[in-house]
């Protein structure tokens, strides 16, 4: 310590008061009484009487000021959501509103605390009612204003049409934020279970069978006489049921023979949602939604819904959502073999600017030595443009169908089966019968391009990019099961929830500069 330095430090020392010692008989007197006041205190055996501890009574009175910079931090997901959601343009939820009348909760709040709940997986509007009460992250959103579950679960309902829109928007935030490159796109779809039991899909004899069993318990429940314990109030109650449930059951069954197939399924409390395969091999009303993802973060470019499984015919609108939410191409788009057929080979060839790979459903059968019957890519074309059967045998020209959008197919028969030492191995009939599509070349010219080094680079990452986020939605989030009923209401929420999949990869790779908006 330099001669300067001890100077200070001297002046300072005369300057300060002088702690004598009736002053910390004082203090301590002061201490020890206030831990007398907390008994609880001496039996926990951790004060000796030594400890200095802070005054603690759960019976005083406090207050908290909260400001909303303060009640979360700047980065808090909450925070940046609040965020994101001020940057939308909610004109088209504001139109729903009259100016008359008693004055409705904000859209902007009530449309942080449905986003947000989603993020954080909870999709029960119960649930949101109880955090909006319990949770900080909510309250913070809500500005302390506690709008009920059926007032949360109206709104959700009231604004089903204008979710896409918002969708939109978000995915041009995320194009703003440089979150797409365009390189490749990922197409796929998931079977989510709707909010009904299968037990509740009957076809039209179980529809009979149940309409006969509710009859039978309605005129039981007439019969029944009036008690102390079966009174007349109760008897009409019930009676009403049933009466409505007959008409239910009638409106069903008359739709069912309209149909003129007796196996058809309908499910009496999800009429929409169809009988659907699941990875597991179970059989449930289900809903199936499909996905279009972006590359470089993961982002959601496009979302659609289907009541069957994976078409072709769903690929193309699809893709075309995706431009039109994103005004961009993608130079690749992958998806698998649900999407394939001849129509969508030909028209990816000729019409799309895009570098489609799709394998067809038998593209990996091809490229194996399959155990049962022969395909249809052993059978080899020979010189004058015939066929040659797996046994080295020509076949037989029958002839050509034309079909009405100018595709052909020509249908060849073997010429040597009978006797043939493979025929087990190629068919179960007298002879085998092979259709070659006009359209086969381009079938051909993608399981090329599949089976390229380019092209096995590019399909492998496709199960990498649009798998996890179905993960996300069934491991993480828990969706599993629909909230909601009706085919539109169930596309509605799986809008919801990839809004809520592109406000997270938003938080996850661009909070920096979202945090940026704060100031501008």
């Amino acid at each position: 310590m330099s001669a300067t330095q001890a100077e200070r430090r001297s002046t300072i020392n005369h300057e300060l008061f002088t702690i004598t010692d009736e002053m910390k008989e004082a203090m301590e007197k002061a201490r020890i009484s206030q831990i007398d006041s907390f008994p609880d205190i001496k039996n926990t055996g951790y004060y000796d009487g030594k400890n200095n501890f802070r005054a603690y009574d759960q019976n005083q009175s406090f207050f908290i000021t909260v400001t909303k910079d303060k009640f979360l931090d700047a980065c808090h997901p909450a925070a940046i959501i609040d965020t994101i959601i001020e940057r939308l343009d909610l004109e088209t939820l504001y139109n729903h509103y009259s100016k008359e009348g008693n004055p409705a909760y904000h859209p902007k709040m009530m449309l942080k605390i449905l986003f947000y709940g989603y993020y954080t997986g909870i999709m029960s509007c119960r649930t949101i009612w109880d955090s909006v009460i319990n949770r900080s992250d909510f309250m913070y959103l809500a500005a302390g204003q506690v709008p009920n579950f059926r007032t949360i679960n109206d709104f959700r309902l009231r604004h089903l049409e204008d979710l896409p829109g918002l969708f939109a928007q978000i995915v041009l935030l995320c194009e703003e934020l440089d979150m797409l490159d365009f390189e490749h796109m990922a197409v796929d779809g998931q079977k989510i279970q709707a909010n009904a039991n299968y037990k509740n899909s009957k076809n039209l004899k179980g529809i009979k069978k149940e309409y006969a069993k509710v009859k039978e318990g309605m005129e039981k429940l007439l019969e029944k006489e009036v008690n102390e314990y079966f009174t007349e109030d109760t008897k009409k109650k019930r009676v009403s049921v049933l009466e409505k449930k007959l008409d239910k059951l009638e409106s069903f069954q008359k739709e069912l023979e309209e149909l003129n197939n007796e196996e058809k399924r309908i499910n009496m409390v999800d009429p929409d949602a169809p009988i659907m395969t699941h990875k597991d091999g179970q059989k449930l009303p289900s809903y199936s939604h499909q996905s279009a993802r972006d590359g470089k973060c993961g982002v959601v470019t496009a979302v659609q819904s289907t009541q069957n499984n994976d078409l072709p015919e769903d690929l193309l609108p699809i893709v075309d959502q995706s431009i039109e939410n994103t005004g961009e191409r993608h130079d690749k788009i992958t998806a698998d073999c649900g999407f394939c057929d001849y129509d969508v080979l030909q028209k990816v060839e000729e019409e799309r600017e895009e570098d489609f790979h799709i394998p067809d459903r038998r593209f990996s059968a091809s490229e194996k030595e399959g155990k049962g019957k022969f395909p249809i890519e052993k059978f080899k074309k020979d010189e004058n443009g015939g066929y040659e059967c797996p046994a080295g045998h020509p076949m037989e020209y029958k002839r050509t169908i034309t079909f009405d959008d100018g595709h052909t197919v020509d249908v060849y028969q073997g010429t040597a089966c009978v006797g043939c030492p493979l025929k087990d191995r190629c068919t179960d009939a007298k002879k085998r019968n092979i259709n070659i599509d006009s359209r086969i070349p381009y079938r051909d010219t993608m399981r090329d391009k599949l089976k390229s080094e380019e092209g096995r680079e590019v399909y492998m990452k496709r199960q990498g990019l649009i798998e996890p986020v179905h993960g996300d939605d069934q491991k993480n989030k828990g969706w599993i099961q629909h909230h909601l009923r009706g085919f539109k209401k169930a596309s509605a929420e799986f809008v919801l929830m990839r809004i809520a999949t592109n406000l997270a990869l938003m938080i996850k790779h661009r909070e920096k500069e979202i945090l940026v908006w704060v100031g501008a």
